[in-house]
This record gives C-alpha cells, structure tokens and sequence, in this order.
C-alpha cells in the first residue's frame, strides 16, 4: 500500500474516533488512542481545520467533528429511504414474534401507514399500506406524539380535538398527557382497543438526525396475542430494532 493510501486511511481512522461517547477529543488523546507521534496528529488536524472536517472548541482545547462531515452527513442520511432501510428489520420482527410488523409515518397531525409485513400465521391482523390513524388513539400514533412537542399537542387538540375511536380510546386530555409521558419514560407505547375492537399493538419510536421523531415501527394483532407472555420481549425486540434503523438514519443517542 502507498504512502499516500496509508496516510489516507489514518486520517479515516482519526475521524472514525469521534462518536456519542467521544464528542470531543484533544491532540494527545487521538495520538494515545491511534498510536501516533503527537507532531503527526497535529498535522492532520490543520488539514482537518483547514477543510472544516474538525473544529475547535477554544474553552476545552479539545476538536470535535465539523461543518462539512455535518453536511456530508445530511447527505447520506436523506438518500438512505426510511422504507429500504426499515423492510429487512420489519421481515425479521415479523418472523420472530409471528406477528405483523408495520412501519408508520409522521404526517402532519397522522400517522401513515407505509409499510406492512404480515403475520406468518393464517390467523392474523393487519393494517393496510395507506391508511391514516389519529396520533391520540392507537399505540403507531402516540409512540410519535410523546415526542412531539407541548405546543405541538396542543394545537392539535384545539385544531383536531380528541376523536372517540372506539372503546379505549382517550379522549381527555390529562389522560392523554399523562400516557404520553408514561410512553416517554418507558420507551414504548401500547393500544387494546383503542381503534379496532379486540386489537392490539406495541409501538416505539423512530429519530433521526436531527433528533426529531419521524415514525414509529410496531408489532400489531389481537390483544390477547400481542399482550401475552412474551410482551416483554417484543418490546425489547422492538426496541433493540428502532434503534437500529435510528442509528442508519443518522441518530446519535444522548
């Protein structure tokens, strides 16, 4: 391999140091964690400065990723499709859990549904591409809302209101508030007839690189099916897989 190459693929390297856990770094670090001279990482730096792939925080006198890899981020973000990048994670929850997996959108005051991989079973609920479901009622529509912001909540209900669905459906709004911030503490939210007579489903969120929620992905089918026994490892599954597609969208867990 040519100088040049290796100097290259270094230079990869020391990019490739800075993550959620090491926002920052300063020159002996990088030289400490690469096994570099530290005049060598010095030089990287100044290309790096100079071509605002690293900046300088002045207070820390520590380097951390700059402009243009923010950029060059955006880029690859946007040509990766939500629906190519979620689908083999969808087909795989399907598979385990037996249940029908569904990826829903952000859509102004909805969620779209966008994609579905049905249940294996001859027996089985499912929710159609296309169909559009109220953020208050159903578990795809509150695991976005508890993100959303306040002020956002609020004009949906001054502007939509609080529909009765069908039995379980909540339609106050301390109710409602206070199940969105039980989802937010624990991650996931869940619906029993809250849309569907009989129906149940378990739903988490999805973020991107902005850190805004702009979907959910949930497993869906009768309630007596969803909230059986192994409740909680479908929502670890569920979990585990949000972040997942979150991380190839490019977000960064704080």
């Amino acid at each position: 391999m040519g100088k040049s190459f290796v100097s290259l693929e270094k230079a990869i390297q020391i990019l490739s140091l800075f993550d959620a856990e090491n926002r920052e770094l300063s020159a002996q670090e990088i030289s400490e964690k690469l096994s570099i001279p530290l005049s060598t990482t010095y030089n990287y730096i100044k290309v790096f400065i100079a071509n605002k792939f690293l900046e300088k925080n002045e207070i820390t006198n520590k380097f951390c990723l700059g402009f243009n890899l923010f950029k060059l981020g955006i880029l690859a973000a946007k040509n990766n499709s939500l629906i190519e990048i979620t689908r083999p994670h969808l087909i795989s929850m399907a598979e385990r859990s037996q249940e029908t997996a569904v990826l829903t959108i952000s859509d102004e005051m909805d969620v779209l549904c966008v994609d579905t991989i049905e249940s294996p079973r001859l027996v089985k609920l499912t929710i159609k591409n296309g169909v559009r479901l109220p953020l208050h009622a159903g578990a795809p529509g509150k695991a976005v809302l508890a993100f959303k912001s306040r002020s956002f909540l609020h004009e949906m209900i001054q502007k939509r209101g609080l529909d009765k669905m069908n039995k379980n459906t909540i339609t106050n709004v301390e109710e409602l508030e206070q199940e969105l911030e039980s989802i937010r503490t624990q991650g996931f939210s869940t619906s029993n007839s809250e849309v569907d007579l009989g129906a149940g489903s378990l739903s988490v969120p999805i973020f991107d690189y902005n850190t805004h929620v702009i979907a959910s992905i949930s497993l869906v089918g009768s309630a007596e099916s969803i909230f059986r026994e192994e409740k909680q490892e479908f929502i670890a599954m569920l979990k585990e897989t949000a972040l997942k597609i979150s991380a190839e969208l490019g977000y960064i867990k704080g």
